[in-house]
């Protein structure tokens, strides 16, 4: 199954409810922690990471059916010789620091395990799920597969074909979920792959009456005293859920910076549209300052906020400036994390991030 949606509308929530209802009603064992897959892992990094969060969650519902099965006693041994040995080779063995989008397809990590070993282990710990009640055998979720932004094109194909194999392991069932554009380059370039993908869904965000509804169901469950008033007005959560196009992981992290910004010893007791906006709009615009922008590029980040979204050519042509010129600096806005980018067939589509369209928005 291929989840995808913009991020912070609740991709991996959807995700992480089909999961734990499929588990209670015991048709899948799941880990508790979806795999967030790492930018350039291998096959064997990634299987190895399955396979010692399966392993911790086997040990940890403290099932004894599980625990003196041989099954799980060998793939533990080999998930903690393995933790052991990229201890050993330290935070390089993982690619920490390594400059994203500069090897693509490159594989640089040490293989300690042979896959097909690895895969043997995973369909034994998943026949020994089944053996005892959960009918389908395991459901795993792989998280962060966002194309162009966490993984390069050319890394994330490569690792798909070479994961397929073990995706059609018996008793094993996945969900994956990315960003926009997730499913349509499955289907584009991972044609092994986009055969045996059985179901998919886009999550849209949700509408203003469900989002209210939303934030009064996280006010009930976290008040501690049933009087205890919100001290958010009802519209700084609509101007925020305008704002952020919906996506609640942003609306959430802004609520949480304005409150840390104006908690000037409880003289701000309550959060109105008033104070909000000027506020939010100086957050966005001090956090663009640290990267010194210049003329060109406030120019360029302008016209993107106006646009929406736009390839190099529109922009050039609306700036008057040459192609070249412009995908220089965007290419250089990207990798300051202004701009995300999304392509569109041989195109690649440019977007402002949440803080350059607040901070620019209003002009």
């Amino acid at each position: 199954m291929v989840i995808e949606g913009a991020r912070g509308v609740g991709t991996t929530s959807f995700a992480n409810f089909l999961r734990f209802s499929a588990q209670s009603a015991k048709n899948y064992f799941t880990p508790a922690n979806e795999i967030r897959v790492g930018a350039g892992w291998s096959l064997e990094i990634l299987l190895s990471v399955i396979i010692a969060n399966i392993v911790r969650e086997m040990e940890l519902s403290q099932n004894e059916k599980f625990i003196k099965d041989p099954r799980f006693q060998n793939a533990k041994a080999l998930s903690t010789r393995i933790a052991e040995t990229y201890r050993s080779f330290g935070i390089n063995a993982l690619g920490f620091g390594a400059s994203y989008g500069k090897q693509a397809g490159v594989v640089t990590q040490p293989i300690i395990v042979q896959e097909a070993v690895l895969g043997h282990h995973l369909e034994d710990l998943a026949a020994l799920v089944q053996s005892i009640g959960y009918k389908y055998g395991l459901l795993l979720q792989l998280n962060n597969l966002d194309v162009d932004e966490i993984h390069d094109g050319k890394h994330l194909k490569y690792l798909f074909n070479e994961l397929r194999d073990y995706i059609q392991t018996a008793n094993v069932s996945w969900m994956f979920i990315g960003d926009i554009g997730l499913r349509k380059f499955i289907a584009q370039r991972v044609d092994r792959l986009d055969d045996i993908v059985s179901y998919e869904a886009e999550i849209q965000p949700l509408d203003k009456i469900n989002y209210i509804k939303l934030v009064g169901k996280r006010v009930q469950f976290y008040r501690n005293i049933s009087t205890a008033q919100l001290p958010i007005e009802k519209d700084v959560f609509l101007y925020l859920f305008n704002i952020t196009k919906g996506r609640l992981r942003y609306v959430f992290g802004l609520i949480k910076r304005l409150l840390n910004e104006l908690n000037v010893g409880g003289l701000v007791d309550k959060l109105t549209l008033g104070l909000t906006r000027p506020m939010i709009v100086k957050l966005a615009t001090d956090r663009l300052s640290k990267h010194g922008l210049t003329f060109n590029e406030e120019e360029i980040l302008k016209e993107l906020v106006k646009l929406g979204s736009a390839s190099a050519t529109i922009i050039s042509d609306r700036l008057k400036k040459s192609r070249q010129y412009i995908s220089k600096i965007l290419v250089k806005l990207c990798d300051i994390k202004l701009l995300e980018v999304r392509r569109e067939g041989r195109n690649r589509i440019y977007l402002p991030v949440l803080d350059v369209v607040i901070a620019y928005g209003n002009e």
